[in-house]
């Protein structure tokens, strides 16, 4: 009887878990369009992506912030940031006009500027279907709520998750950050600027999930400052920002505690500025800016004395997503500096300006790639060319100095579109050759056409036929780090590119060959590179190949045993293929790495079941619940325990409760479905 029960209760569980948690849903912020070949690409640089090559003997794994030779001496790890706070007393105009721009509001704590309505008008609570959402302030605190009722109209537990974090500056919209102990989730709830209400967080789906990991690459553009706690994808020393919470002026001119000392202490060191016969003089300068064009200040970075490609680093840190960016190996995103290669401790990957891809760039740096425009030397065409990182202007006056920019180039040159066509746009070069992407709740895509294409209402053809050209390239070619490990990254690019893609396309195919080609070779020199093992696991699930995926699990947990991302596939693909102790062993170290995660819990749950202990299923059940007791998964488990041991009636009631909780007529169904065989085979077997 045991043993039947426990097979009824395996397919069960594992039914509902498997389609509700391990369902492809695309991110909220990425495009859902698989990226397709075309015939015709549309106006696109002549060639490669045009970088000027840096050369430097490799770093080899040295700390770049000691070994990189730059004249900027606030580069060095052992210069503090010290907020904005310290800036204040000599560049208060600027401090002010940039706390105004949107990258001066990336984090605030929550409910402390009002930005947000909290009536009834603006849905506050809304209904997500047998879910409500509302949003109080309570104590000083904003405060996220969730509930819902039985089908006879019983209220059932509700969920408050005390947010501490607001993310984004509230232009278009605001996610929430809310800790347990020291890790950190998005809360469900999200505010929508644009239309004015509250809504359910992007991508989030009610009946699978109310918790979402914050993982750090998505901190290190929203906030000045974090510190990762090892091993974990979600967990942080606290305070999460020491200094300041919103992205502040070190992000831009790096730490600033040598320079306030220096200042201070009238210990101000220069060095003749190499780049000033590149920088003409203006005729209104008055002797001490013409002074500081020809000495530059070391102790922090200015960036307008940097080359392109050190400026276009500084933008690049976070504007710059490409089809895949790769962290490389024993570095960390946060610990870049102004004034130094991003390549020294990221990358990015692009497609090729030559590869035929629909769609194939959407962020600014990806497409800027295709623009034709160059400044008046010749150059390319920095983010600073157009944009004042200092100030945000209004939308009357920001039009008034891109069309400036556009002029100061094309002012010997009529524009050659027929009058009535140039009469529609207002005779505005934006609006015919950077047009606004009309959805605007995508986030971190590109809303402005950056490609400034001659004719951008040009169709793409699309054809199946792939030039004969690299798929992705870094998007900062340079030879600062040795071709092996230059490899190595190509590698876990292609992976994670080919991870999104429908296996049947040439291109997946191809990616796929490259990558397991280099990993190869990389994986040969460098036995514990974590990244490495865990882009050939998803190359090897990809290609069907589950047994192929452990064994590569296995050796990066041997070179981090208690790596969340390794342990949380390796309980997945262990699973999957039967492996319920080696499963359960996954979860139990998930669980102590990540104590907080609901979604390790629930399918420690299944595993339970699996392995016929219904006692700790039950007990498992009962802890997700207490945590989050809207969660449908965890209810049917157990009101199908619960019938199982006899106890009927309360049994059928958890099963109503989960199916009042369904969030579509898929889930619904299924979940009955589960149940009704269930008692089918308890009826019979009696």
């Amino acid at each position: 009887m045991k043993k039947a029960l426990a097979f009824i209760l395996l397919a069960a569980c594992a039914s509902v878990i498997l389609y509700w948690m391990l369902r492809v849903v695309p991110p909220a912020d990425e495009p859902t369009s698989t990226p397709t070949l075309t015939s015709d690409d549309p106006p696109k640089a002549q060639s490669a992506p045009e970088q000027p090559v840096i050369t430097q003997s490799s770093l080899n794994f040295e700390d770049p912030r000691i070994a990189f030779d730059s004249p900027f001496r606030n580069i060095r790890p052992d210069v503090k940031y010290l907020g904005d706070a310290s800036c204040l007393d000599c560049h208060q105009a600027l401090c002010t006009t940039f706390h105004q721009h949107p990258m001066g509001r990336s984090a605030i704590l929550a409910g402390t500027d009002n930005l947000e309505n909290l009536t009834p008008e603006a849905m506050n609570p809304c209904q997500v279907g047998p879910y409500e959402l509302s949003v109080r302030i309570e104590n000083g605190q904003m405060i996220h709520s969730l509930s819902a009722q039985t089908s006879d109209g019983e209220k059932l537990p509700k969920t408050d998750l005390p947010v501490t974090v607001a993310i984004g500056s509230g232009t278009r919209g605001r996610s929430y950050l809310t800790y347990d102990g020291d890790a950190v989730w998005q809360s469900p709830v999200s505010w929508f600027s644009t239309n004015g209400r509250w809504d359910v967080s992007p991508g989030f789906d009610l009946g699978g999930a109310t918790q979402r990991p914050t993982v750090s690459n998505c901190l290190f553009c929203h906030v000045q400052e974090h510190k990762a706690i090892k091993n974990a994808i979600n967990r942080y020393e606290l305070p999460l920002s020491p200094t300041q919470l919103s992205i502040g002026c070190e992000r831009c001119h790096g730490p600033g505690e040598l320079h306030v000392r220096e200042r201070t202490e009238g210990l101000a060191k220069t060095v003749a500025n190499t780049l000033a016969e590149t920088q003409p003089k203006e005729v209104t300068q008055s002797p001490e800016e013409t002074q500081s064009q020809e000495t530059i200040d070391t102790s922090i970075v200015n960036p307008k004395h940097l080359s392109t490609d050190l400026q276009l680093s500084i933008c690049a840190q976070c504007h710059l997503a490409g089809k895949a960016r790769v962290v490389r190996q024993n570095r960390e995103e946060s610990e870049f500096r102004p004034g130094m290669p991003l390549e020294l401790f990221l990358n990015a990957y692009v497609a090729h300006p030559d590869a035929k891809f629909k769609n194939k760039a959407v962020g600014h740096f990806d497409q800027m790639l295709q623009a034709k425009c160059r400044l008046p030397d010749g150059k390319k065409l920095l983010c600073t060319t157009c944009h004042d990182p200092h100030e945000k202007f209004a939308p009357e006056e920001a039009q008034r100095k891109y069309l400036q920019d556009c002029k100061s180039c094309h002012e010997d040159r009529q524009c050659s579109a027929p009058i009535e066509l140039r009469d529609k746009q207002q005779d505005n070069c934006i609006r015919c050759h950077m047009p606004t992407n009309s959805n605007t709740n995508i986030a971190h895509t590109s809303l402005t056409d950056h490609r400034i294409l001659r004719d951008p209402t040009v169709s793409i053809a699309v054809s199946n036929d792939l030039a004969d050209v690299p798929v992705l390239v870094p998007y900062f070619q340079s030879e600062l780090l040795s071709s092996e490990e230059r490899g190595r990254n190509l590698a876990i690019a292609l992976s994670k590119f080919a991870e999104k893609m429908p296996a049947n396309l040439p291109i997946k195919q191809r990616s796929v060959a490259t990558s397991k080609e280099l990993l190869s070779k990389s994986l040969e020199r460098w036995k514990n590179d974590t990244d490495g093992w865990l882009a050939l696991s998803s190359l090897e699930m990809g290609a069907g190949n589950p047994q192929g995926a452990i064994q590569a699990l296995q050796s990066a947990m041997r070179a981090n045993p208690k790596d969340e991302n390794v342990l949380s596939l390796l309980a997945f693909m262990a699973e999957s293929t039967g492996r319920l102790e080696l499963a359960l062993g996954a979860l139990n170290d998930l669980i102590s790495v990540n104590p907080s995660s609901q979604d390790y819990r629930l399918k420690r749950m299944v595993m339970y079941v699996s392995g016929g202990d219904f006692f700790q299923a039950e007990a498992e059940c009962r802890e997700l619940l207490r945590i989050n007791p809207l969660q449908p998964t965890a209810r049917l488990v157990l009101g199908m325990c619960l019938y199982g041991a006899g106890e009927k009636k309360a049994g059928r009631k958890e099963i109503d409760i989960a199916l009042n909780l369904a969030t579509s007529p898929q889930q619904r169904d299924a979940i009955q479905g589960w149940f009704d065989r269930f008692v089918a085979w308890q009826a019979k077997s009696q």
